[in-house]
């Protein structure tokens, strides 16, 4: 019975993606997966989260410690319009220029600062993989450089 509970609790969490069919191999397919992840993030939509990372996940932050899927998801449920707000405002002013490079079934996101006029910036990087007809992250990494 909690088998079938799990098989219904995982149909409904890869739906919506699933239904309009294999995803674009693309690099705007995996910039736009990127930019939902940051929406979601924000919103606390832990399920588009849950779906888009793999489950060996990790996320090196800028002051070295690493962060694997559980606290990306125990991040996201912390949600709020305050964080929200917080967020956007940031945004603003470090508007960021993101590319992709493919190689294969790898994709390679580097963000960088376009201005914001702090004198240490966060330089970041995204790994995804296509698997199973979607992009999913697997490696986030990110380090503190002089402006």
């Amino acid at each position: 019975m909690r088998y079938l509970a799990f098989l219904a609790l995982l149909c409904n969490v890869l739906a919506p993606r699933l239904a309009d069919g294999p995803e674009e191999h693309s690099a705007a397919a995996v910039i736009a997966d990127d930019e939902g992840w940051a929406q979601a993030e924000i919103k606390g939509d832990v399920a588009y989260v849950d779906e888009l990372l793999l489950p060996e996940y990790r996320s090196v932050r800028a002051d070295g410690k690493v962060d694997d899927k559980g606290a990306i998801l125990n991040h996201t449920r912390k949600a709020s319009p305050e964080r929200a707000a917080m967020i956007a405002k940031w945004q603003d002013e470090h508007p960021m220029l993101k590319s992709a490079t493919i190689i294969g079934d790898t994709a390679i996101l580097t963000f960088t600062q376009k201005n914001g006029g702090d004198s240490k910036v966060v330089m970041s990087c995204d790994v995804f993989v296509y698997r199973d007809g979607r992009w999913r992250a697997l490696y986030s990494q990110h380090t503190t450089a002089e402006a």
